[in-house]
């Protein structure tokens, strides 16, 4: 999933508005079926796969931290 997030940012970059809507929307249906498919089985059959509440927050705290310093270089 941080590859097709990695890839739709890089994707982004100087396209029109109107592009940049459509791009989205695919790119987030087909993370959405990554994670149907894929993610969400692989979590069903391996339980310790999956992140507790503190976990996530570890995760997106991690994410703000690199976008911002990405934004200010």
């Amino acid at each position: 999933m941080a590859a097709l997030n990695e890839a739709l940012r890089e994707a982004l970059v100087g396209i029109p508005p109107k592009h940049e809507q459509e791009l989205k929307l695919a790119l987030g249906q087909v993370m959405a079926e990554v994670a149907e498919k894929l993610i969400n089985p692989a979590i069903s059959a391996f339980p310790e796969l999956e992140l507790d509440e503190s976990g996530w927050v570890s995760i997106a705290r991690t994410k703000a931290a690199e976008r911002s310093k990405a934004t200010n270089e």
